[in-house]
């Protein structure tokens, strides 16, 4: 048998190794999120399809969900910092790898690895820096690496746009590379406070790649990330069809109070326990998707952004804390694959959704029918979750 030592938490939150995973994870963040909005332009520019650019964006995805059961295992097993350090090589490699040719397969090749990279990174990132949070302050610690996402997410975009139109695409790929790399530099300091000791290796069951108690937390979030892929995909075409204008300011008011409730929530749920923030931040979500679908201003609009920053805020760091405080540190790693790999089908099977059934019913009364549906998923994730809870209590 394998085993693992680890050594205790530190007894506050804002220790140094939690302060450097925070900035890894914020630049790598940024290092995503600086190419997203030029990488169809770009491959466009360099005479490749539209249809066959947005099979090229896609294929990160892919292979991120791919690979995702995978990462939690190697994450429990081996050295998160080397993994780490791998993974930021392996996103350096692709994205500086388009910079430098037009090669149609090596483009495809650089894509995958940028994948993996991120989909290793995004895991092991989780997985390390919960050893450095203490138990009680579990939600808190979750929520503020949450916002250092969210900060990438929130201005990385327009940082690459203006990379790109005072250098050009390249530039704005290498500098995109020079992030990963930095990370890299930073984990020279990092220590891991998970080190498998040398011995027989236990042999991989389906458990490693798929944690069963990591499920209820991880079915609630897939239906808020299937909510997120219809908003990002959908809700412009909505705004068209209302005819409503400067409907980008949504994502500014979603990004602004999410930021605000995330770390306010996970006090929260440290504080008085996981059903204070998971099923009113459930209920409010599903009030933001059902008012939605009948908002015909953009200041109602934007109201339902906020309610649904309100929700998700409280909701998502909960359920991801509260899964890996069940599941255990010892198997954080496939703990955060699992729930991960739920938000990757959730984004993913959205927007797919969503279009069969604007595909089937045109015009305002078929986002009606998308928004309402989105609402009634999440109140039946919720009620599942409710259970779930209420028969580990009865269990345990």
């Amino acid at each position: 048998m394998e085993t693992i030592q680890t050594t205790p938490a530190p007894a506050k939150l804002w220790n140094r190794q939690y302060i450097l995973v925070l900035i890894i994870s914020t630049l790598s963040a940024f290092s995503f999120f600086m190419v997203v909005t030029i990488l169809s332009k770009y491959l466009t520019g360099i005479g490749i399809t539209i249809a066959l650019a947005g099979v090229i964006v896609g294929l990160f995805s892919l292979t991120s969900l791919v690979s995702r059961p995978f990462c939690g295992l190697m994450a429990d097993r081996l050295n998160n910092v080397w993994l780490l350090v791998a993974s930021n090589i392996l996103m350096a490699i692709g994205l500086l790898g388009f910079a430098f040719t037009t090669n149609l397969t090596l483009i495809f090749v650089f894509r995958i690895l940028s994948g993996l990279g991120f989909a290793v990174g995004s895991t092991v990132q989780v997985s390390l820096i919960i050893r450095f949070i203490p138990q009680e302050k579990m939600g808190e610690g979750i929520g503020y690496m949450g916002i250092s996402q969210l900060i990438g997410s929130a201005c990385a975009p327009a940082a690459g746009l203006a990379i790109a139109t005072a250098l050009g695409m390249k530039e704005t790929f290498i500098a995109a590379a020079i992030l990963p790399t930095l990370t890299c530099v930073l984990l020279v300091f990092m220590k891991d406070l998970h080190q498998p000791k040398p011995g027989a290796k236990r042999k991989i069951t389906a458990r490693d790649i798929i944690e069963p108690r990591a499920l209820p937390y991880t079915l609630p979030y897939s239906t808020l990330s299937f909510v997120n892929g219809i908003i990002s995909s959908y809700l412009v075409l909505f705004a068209d069809v209302q005819g409503v204008v400067g409907i980008s300011v949504y994502f500014t008011v979603y990004a602004v109070f999410l930021f605000l409730i995330r770390p306010l929530a996970g006090k929260l749920m440290d504080a008085k326990g996981i059903q204070y923030t998971v099923f009113p931040g459930m209920i409010i979500t599903a009030l933001s998707m059902f008012l939605l679908g009948h908002s015909s201003s953009l200041w109602l609009i934007l109201f339902t952004a906020f309610l649904r920053a309100v929700g998700q805020g409280a909701a998502q760091p909960s359920l991801q804390a509260g899964c890996i405080n069940h599941v255990g540190r010892e198997k954080s790693g496939v703990a955060t694959s699992t729930y991960f790999l739920g938000g990757d089908v959730g984004q993913g099977v959205g927007p797919m959704v969503a279009g069969a059934i604007l595909g089937q019913v045109a015009g305002l009364a078929g986002y009606r029918l998308v928004f309402t549906l989105c609402g009634v998923l999440i109140l039946l994730a919720m009620t599942y979750f409710y259970f779930a809870q209420k028969k580990e209590r009865a269990n345990g």
